[in-house]
């Protein structure tokens, strides 16, 4: 009974802390810059001894990835200026989108300095919270996609952890090899189809127009309307939005939340917060197959956790970096904090399941294997750095039993295996 009340009490998933986020900031959601972490809270309990972390990260906080929406601002902006029918925010607001047009050339997807900040400091807190790890040399493995961002990320964690101990042996790799594990995204036929033409787009666009109104946003920038469409219109406040979120990112000196309101903010958020749950996780719509591909990432974690156990590796940690398409099905799939609850409502997603708090830039799921004084292994996980739970019983949060996790887990991955199977079957 105990087992089962403690259970409980840690099945909601716990608010991450966001000191040092505003709260328009939280609503970029996965655009949204990796929480501050001001204290160093003691993780390991009397009696658990780590020996092992499996962690898997996101690339840290980066320039945005393409030009499209800056490009849709600016052309609408520079038509309205020759037309006479931009508002001085609207003047002011084109200077600096050229200006931002100029900072972000041949940036574009690249990690940014704050990204790098992001990755130093995560690396340089896994070695204060696990001293016992970082002895005699030990052995540390890292991989990353072949985007650049992710080589990066790994090149800047790495070098941080080498810089606090220069004894470290490492290893790392990075390209396309990886794409099975860590790009799953990219090569499920069934999961393709589905994002690109699945059921979940008409609820989506339905709700983008719902929640988007756009006319207060356009009166602030233009002197007088009409001249776009109802569509024009939308694409270019959402544009809009799309760049004020990932400013924060970039580190350049702008500001543009004070073209929006409170409100329009959450709103924005919730158009993305909801295209993230319907395409990346548990939405009813999706049947599950979004979460269901990051299977061999699942199976590659196990595996690697069973060969350090059973003393078949030598590694005291494993590194991989990815995408928040990596990270946000992998932390449905796994179950942590009702991460995989199911939501029909699209109102309602953004009340139970929220993007900033599962995918900020530099994201990060860590395992963290311990031996207790009677040789027995436990499991610890950390979602952005923070204690989390699973829908497995334990008398003692927030550590797991290896063997019950290990379990649980392989039923997930069986689960996996049969929707794939079956929506392999329902595309043939």
């Amino acid at each position: 009974m105990k087992a089962i009340m403690i259970f409980l009490a840690v099945l909601l998933f716990p608010v991450a802390s966001l000191l040092g986020q505003s709260e328009i900031q939280k609503y970029a959601g996965t655009a949204m810059p990796y929480p501050s972490i001001k204290e160093l809270p003691i993780l390991n309990h009397e009696g658990m001894v780590p020996f092992y972390i499996n962690h898997l990260g996101r690339h840290g906080a980066r320039f945005p990835t393409s030009g499209k929406a800056l490009e849709k601002v600016r052309n609408r902006l520079i038509l309205a200026k020759q037309e006479k029918r931009l508002t001085a925010k609207g003047l002011e607001l084109l200077a600096t989108i050229l200006q931002l047009s100029e900072n972000f050339k041949d940036q574009w997807g690249k990690l940014s300095p704050i990204g790098e900040q992001e990755q130093k400091e995560i690396a340089e807190r896994m070695l204060s919270r696990y001293p016992e790890l970082f002895v005699d040399s030990a052995r540390i493995e890292a991989i990353a996609t072949y985007v650049p961002r992710c080589i990066n990320s790994m090149d800047v964690f790495l070098s941080s952890m080498k810089k606090c101990d220069s004894s470290l042996v490492i290893r790392q790799s990075a390209g396309e090899q990886y794409n099975t594990l860590l790009r799953f995204f990219d090569l499920n036929k069934p999961y393709i189809h589905y994002k690109e033409k699945g059921d979940w787009i008409p609820l989506y666009e339905s709700f983008i127009r719902d929640k988007i109104t756009v006319t207060p946003v356009m009166k602030r920038i233009f002197l007088t309307l009409g001249q776009e469409t109802e569509l024009e219109s939308r694409e270019f406040v959402m544009a809009l939005f799309s760049i004020a979120a990932i400013l924060p990112d970039t580190g350049l000196p702008f500001d543009m939340k004070d073209l929006f309101r409170n409100k329009e903010w959450y709103n924005y958020w919730q158009t993305q917060n909801l295209r993230q749950y319907m395409t990346k996780s548990a939405a009813p719509v999706g049947g599950m197959l979004p979460v269901a591909i990051a299977w061999p990432l699942l199976s590659e974690f196990i595996q690697t956790t069973e060969r350090v156990i059973h003393g078949q590796s030598d590694n005291r940690v494993n590194l991989r970096f990815a995408h928040a398409e990596t990270v946000i099905p992998l932390v449905a799939l796994m179950g942590i904090g009702k991460t995989d609850i199911q939501i029909t409502a699209s109102d309602s997603v953004s009340i139970y399941w929220q993007d900033y708090e599962i995918a900020p830039m530099a994201a990060n799921v860590q395992w963290v294997l311990y031996h207790d004084q009677n040789g027995q292994v436990w499991i610890k996980i950390l979602l952005n750095e923070k204690e989390v739970a699973i829908p497995v019983a334990t008398s003692r949060f927030p550590y797991y039993q290896w063997e019950e996790v290990r379990k649980y887990f392989e039923q997930r991955i069986m689960m996996s295996k049969k929707i794939l199977s079956n929506s392999l079957n329902e595309i043939d």
